[in-house]
């Protein structure tokens, strides 16, 4: 065995401590939603309006990580999907809920001011950009940008993105989002 591996697990464990309920890192394919999905209800049924929020942004981002992912994973069935990191953290106040996964550098710009423009949007010119987001023809949308608007929707709370290089052609992008108890 190597003792810093299991060190280095250890210390992750410790870091998430008992704030934080749910952690995953591996694909995100139907199965994974569901599962993970009727989790986070049996977790948060103490929370139920709360609970139903952390629920919905849950499949909205994690959906985004299983679409949209650079780094990707083949199942048995030779499904290509994405793959990715979903963690939940509850303070007493709210729970955070965070994703994060590879994303082509080249890509990452279009998410960055699409994620400021939502920040910058109170809840009804929200409302009115997913509207004309909407209207675009597919390709003009840009891909997970109406679930980001509706993340924010949702949890009424501005995004927090954050971008960190690994490589030349990849960043780890990451969305971390409040939800009120």
């Amino acid at each position: 065995m190597d003792a810093q591996l299991n060190s280095n697990i250890l210390n992750l464990y410790r870091t998430f401590g008992d704030n934080t309920p749910l952690s995953y890192k591996g694909p995100i394919d139907d199965h994974i939603l569901q599962v993970i999905g009727t989790y986070i209800e049996g977790l948060l049924k103490h929370s139920p309006k709360a609970g139903k929020k952390v629920f919905k942004i849950f499949i909205e981002l994690a959906q985004n990580i299983s679409y949209y992912s650079a780094e990707r994973s083949k199942l048995a069935n030779n499904k290509d999907i994405g793959t990715g990191m979903v963690l939940i953290s509850e303070q007493a106040e709210y729970y955070t809920f965070m994703t994060g996964n590879l994303v082509k550098t080249d890509d990452i710009i279009s998410i960055i001011e699409k994620s400021e423009v939502i920040n910058s949007l109170d809840r009804e010119e929200l409302r009115e950009y997913k509207r004309e987001q909407r209207k675009l023809p597919p390709g003009k949308k840009g891909g997970a940008h109406i679930g980001l608007i509706q993340v924010a929707l949702t949890s009424s709370n501005p995004l927090d993105i954050e971008v960190n290089p690994v490589d030349e052609e990849h960043s780890f992008f990451s969305i971390a989002v409040k939800i009120d108890k």
